[in-house]
């Protein structure tokens, strides 16, 4: 009886240590690998980039900055040209409908010069 409580003892005991190692390595593991990314804190700390990287990005950004301003100005342009286009387009239209409108009231004078003068002829 002594020796099977002994073995009985002794397989709890080992059954309860290997989880617990089990565990353990787990932790291990896991507390290897940080919470956080740190691939950016790398990559931009002091002298993580050489002074010709650096120059040839500021270069980059000052040519983008440029090319957005060529495409600014070309709109702007674009737009006064429309614009330009626009009014001639309607200073044209009120030149011919003006030029109809007096086409027009020429016509309503000859007619009613005409009924005056065929008036005047049936009275004598």
């Amino acid at each position: 009886m002594k020796n099977f409580s002994f073995i009985v003892l002794l397989i709890l005991l080992f059954s309860c240590g290997k989880k617990v190692s089990q565990e353990r390595l787990v932790t291990e593991e896991d507390s290897s690998i940080p919470p956080y990314d740190t691939v950016a804190i790398d990559s931009f700390s002091n002298g993580a980039t050489s002074v010709d990287v650096v120059r040839k990005i500021r270069m980059a950004s000052q040519q983008f900055q440029d090319s957005l301003k060529q495409v600014k100005l070309k709109n702007e342009e674009e737009k006064i040209l429309q614009k330009s286009k626009d009014d001639q387009l309607k200073a044209e239209k009120k030149a011919e409908e003006n030029k109809k409108k007096a086409e027009a009231s020429k016509d309503k004078n000859a007619l009613k010069s005409g009924e005056e003068k065929k008036e005047t002829s049936v009275t004598p």
